[in-house]
């Protein structure tokens, strides 16, 4: 499988900065005043009541919002508590209802993991999110790059790498990497995570980032993230309205 272009996510286009509303429970309410521009929900975030097919389902048919999917592994943040095969058949059903516009899937899952959810996914024609995640630092720009073009090369829409700068170079190396992507026509989400990283929420998207998270409800689900109100709010004084050359 190749990388094949992607312009949208449900009726959003992914031009200018989108904003992402991260969730982790049911609640259409939230999710409509939230001002988010798509919702991820979080699977693994549930209580476990609403970890049902049904509930899941009825939720999305609500929402204004499209909506990705998630259910993180913990090996990269996430706080599912069932075995891998019992993440990978709570996500695939939840695909399975048709009710969801992407899904994102860790690019290091197991391959048998990965291949259920690519082929589900490709049959229903969303996108595929593939992320990687590195909380304690970031990996060279050549290992970066390496991991993109697997993604791609896998079948990926999008690539997501959410990594932790240590210093503003790894920032700027950062920058500097989702531009030159950008401009091959790459969809690619950046996201810096900590301290450092945290300005790359908001200035990534004039660099090329299709995609920026923020939360909605309670704290953030990741170091350094703002919350969808913020995020807009910064974005609105910056005026990004799309990605600059």
């Amino acid at each position: 499988m190749l990388f094949e272009k992607v312009e949208k996510i449900g009726d959003v286009e992914l031009a200018g900065p989108v904003i992402v509303g991260v969730m982790r429970r049911l609640s259409v309410h939230d999710a409509h005043e939230s001002g988010a521009d798509i919702i991820e929900l979080r699977l693994d975030l549930l209580e476990e009541e609403d970890k049902s097919t049904a509930k899941v389902k009825e939720f999305i048919t609500e929402l204004k919002q499209p909506v990705i999917v998630t259910n993180r592994r913990k090996e990269e943040g996430g706080s599912f508590a069932g075995t891998e095969a019992q993440r990978i058949e709570l996500l695939n059903d939840i695909l399975e209802t048709g009710s969801v516009n992407a899904v994102d899937i860790e690019f290091y899952s197991p391959e048998a993991s990965k291949s259920v959810i690519v082929e589900k996914a490709k049959s229903l024609h969303i996108p595929i999110i593939f992320s990687f995640h590195d909380f304690y630092g970031m990996p060279s720009r050549s290992d970066i790059l390496n991991i993109i073009a697997g993604m791609y090369e896998e079948g990926g829409s999008i690539a997501k790498i959410a990594v932790t700068p240590k210093r503003l170079s790894d920032a700027l190396l950062l920058l500097n990497m989702t531009h030159e992507l950008a401009t091959e026509g790459k969809r690619m989400v950046t996201i810096g995570m900590g301290a450092i990283g945290r300005h790359l929420r908001v200035i990534a998207p004039l660099y090329g980032s299709v995609l920026t998270y923020g939360f909605i409800e309670g704290e953030g689900v990741a170091p350094g993230q703002f919350s969808v109100k913020a995020l807009r709010r910064m974005l609105n004084e910056l005026m990004l309205k799309k990605s600059v050359s």
